[in-house]
């Protein structure tokens, strides 16, 4: 299991919990003007430039570190919310909507995917950067991951 898995399983996991979501889109996939869609997810970083206007309401997964010892194998992921709203206060909720809802999900999912168990704590934050009609929120979250095996027998005969 890489850290590369668990963005995959993570991504799909978010777009299944969060696919009956509205949330204002500045421009949805067919139309020129605002409406309403769930957030997309994206892995690392967004398509392009462009996107960072346009693809409002999404979700980006991004690996922060990997620690594996003798203990424990575990991955850091942050898990970035943007919103978009011309009404702040509904901008505001929108995306603590969102973060409560990935929150409450990842609590309730003991383990996703039969191999990926998020673990506390979870610490959310909402920026209060004058984003003008964008809010951004994030999780920072940990994951438990599968040890590699060694086998040093191998290596002594």
């Amino acid at each position: 299991m890489t850290p590369l898995d668990l963005l995959v399983s993570l991504q799909k996991y978010c777009e299944e919990i969060t696919k009956d979501m509205r949330l204002i889109a500045r421009v949805p996939e067919n139309g020129t003007e605002a409406g309403e869609q769930p957030p997309k997810v994206f892995i690392g970083n967004l398509p392009d430039k462009e996107s960072e206007k346009k693809a409002a309401p999404y979700i980006l997964l991004k690996f922060l570190t990997k620690k594996t010892d003798d203990e424990e194998s575990v991955c850091r992921v942050r898990i970035i919310c943007v919103t978009f709203a011309e009404d702040k206060q509904e901008n505001y909720i929108q995306c603590l909507n969102l973060l409560t809802r990935l929150e409450t999900k990842l609590l309730e999912d003991t383990v996703i995917v039969d191999r990926y168990s998020c673990q506390k704590p979870i610490e959310t934050v909402i920026y209060d950067d004058d984003l003008e009609v964008y809010q951004v929120g994030e999780m920072m979250t940990i994951w438990e991951m599968q040890k590699v095996k060694r086998d040093v027998r191998k290596y002594l005969e």
